[in-house]
């Protein structure tokens, strides 16, 4: 018993010495932004919901970007607020992402990047998912528009890293 005791003591001293050397003074000064990100929806009669939307897919774009390996950054700058000029800003027209008439989900958008040096633009990305019917909760159905917007996704950073309007980051020795 007292053995158990002492391991778990022990544990804690680790975890807390593990977290307050994570939270050294370096650590907290944040990442500097490499690539801004908006988003417009097609008009709607709902703004609140092309908030949602656009908010939701500028989430799931710079989550995409992180999972294929763009290093930095991304910040999503909100219809209104006007993106930083020394930064690259990448524009994503959402044409459709929604549930087609056999029931799955169609995610297609459009994309430029502009930057101090520089416009390109990117294309014309689209992927689709299966819905999942079946399943009674919300949840589970998110899935599918996941999924489609990761499969519209899958080369953006393929063809971000391929322009030289975004700045190599610098390397740490």
């Amino acid at each position: 018993m007292k053995t158990m005791k002492n391991l778990l003591l022990l544990g804690a001293f680790s975890c807390a010495a593990l977290v307050a050397n994570a939270l050294t003074k370096d650590s907290l000064v944040p990442r500097p932004i490499r690539l801004q990100v908006t988003v417009t929806v097609p008009p709607s009669m709902n703004l609140i919901r092309d908030d949602d939307i656009a908010d939701a897919f500028a989430y799931r774009v710079s989550a995409g970007l992180s999972e294929q390996g763009f290093k930095g950054r991304v910040e999503y700058v909100r219809v209104g607020d006007d993106p930083k000029t020394d930064i690259p800003v990448l524009s994503i027209s959402l044409i459709e992402w929604r549930v087609d008439r056999i029931g799955n989900v169609d995610c297609t958008f459009a994309a430029n990047l502009s930057g101090p040096n520089g416009k390109e633009s990117l294309g014309l990305f689209a992927g689709s998912s299966m819905m999942l019917w079946p399943r009674h909760d919300y949840f589970a159905r998110v899935d599918g528009y996941e999924d489609a917007a990761s499969s519209a996704l899958s080369d953006l950073a393929k063809r971000l890293n391929a322009t030289k309007i975004i700045p190599v980051p610098e390397s740490k020795p």
